[in-house]
């Protein structure tokens, strides 16, 4: 378990990519049962329960359909496996030691709203970044194409979320 921590801390400080990560559907699959789990959590300080989880469900379809999408494109689809269990590990490391903190400190009335939303939108910038930085060695990019590619998931997913739910 330590040893998939620093993997995905090396990952989210661009250190490592995809590649490092091993392509076991189990890893996968934990790793994806954990982020629901924490993202409905997250979810649910601001929608109610359904739309919490459908947010959540939404956003690995998007990001899954989307990544496969381009995989399929570059003709690289055996990749898959590595991609969706980083994105999957990233998610889950920046959840837990980033916005679930600072969601902390926003409720607790530590922070401003203006700061929780300033906050959040450099976490956002950041893990697009990192969703760039796998891209680009997923798909042998570069940084900048990867870049927008995250951009496009994050519109698209957006784009989703407020024609299905009005959020």
């Amino acid at each position: 378990m330590e040893a998939l921590f620093r993997l995905f801390a090396d990952i989210c400080r661009f250190k490592k990519g995809p590649q490092d990560v091993p392509a076991a559907n189990n890893l996968l699959l934990l790793l994806l049962a954990a982020n629901f789990v924490l993202e409905v959590f997250l979810g649910l300080s601001i929608y109610a329960f359904l739309p919490a989880v459908i947010l959540s469900s939404l956003s690995v379809v998007v990001l899954f359909a989307f990544s496969w999408f381009w995989l399929m494109m570059f003709k690289l689809k055996s990749r898959f496996l590595q991609l969706a269990t980083t994105f999957m590990g990233v998610s889950l490391f920046t959840n837990v030691l980033l916005f679930l903190p600072i969601l902390f400190l926003w409720k607790s009335g530590v922070i401003s709203d203006d700061s929780y939303g300033l906050l959040n939108l450099v976490l956002i910038f950041w893990v697009l970044s990192i969703y760039a930085h796998l891209y680009k060695y997923a798909l042998n990019v570069s940084f900048f194409l990867g870049f927008a590619l995250a951009i496009t998931y994050f519109i698209t997913f957006n784009t989703l979320s407020i024609n299905l739910l009005g959020v």
